[in-house]
């Protein structure tokens, strides 16, 4: 009976290392699927939100502290408008990185929670993200699930500002 034992001790081995090698591969294929599915851009879309390159009139907004701010209309710098939820667990990730993300940029940050506002702007839900120039012309949008998100929206209104100051100098 000995035997037995030994041969099942010996399979019970060999499934063991068999199982390990699965699990590894496995998880090599998991880490592979999550490079290629790694965070996407913040999605700017046409139809949501202000219209891009158009000026937004001075409109007086709720601050998610209970101030009153404005956004819109000429102003000192650029600014970066995050529109949060009460409730809403995304706006609470991101919205600690974006002091930072301003700060970077040379921008003043807006955090707003004003459903009306929200309303008139058109914004589809939150977090969303307007940055507006100097002018209050609105240099990008759009709804950010992270800080990597939001980041791209900084650089891709930095890069517009950019634009459009070359191409005034070059007239």
């Amino acid at each position: 009976m000995s035997g037995w034992w030994v041969a099942a001790f010996a399979a019970q081995w060999v499934l063991l290392v068999a199982l390990g090698i699965a699990v590894v591969a496995l998880a090599r294929q998991l880490g592979t699927l999550h490079l290629r599915l790694g965070p996407l851009g913040a999605l700017e879309i046409d139809d949501e939100g202000p219209p891009l390159g158009e000026g937004l009139a001075p409109m007086q907004a709720m601050a998610d502290d209970g101030s009153r701010v404005t956004l819109g209309g000429p102003a000192a710098v650029p600014r970066i408008a995050l529109f949060v939820s009460e409730h809403c667990p995304i706006c609470a990730a991101v919205k600690p990185g974006l002091p930072a993300a301003a700060r970077s940029a040379g921008m003043d940050a807006l955090v707003l929670a004003d459903a009306e506002l929200e309303g008139r702007l058109a914004i589809p839900g939150t977090p969303y993200v307007v940055v507006v120039d100097r002018l209050g012309i609105v240099r990008s949008k759009g709804t950010v699930n992270n800080l990597e998100q939001l980041e791209g929206l900084v650089d891709t209104a930095e890069q517009r500002i950019d634009e459009d100051r070359v191409r005034a100098e070059a007239m």
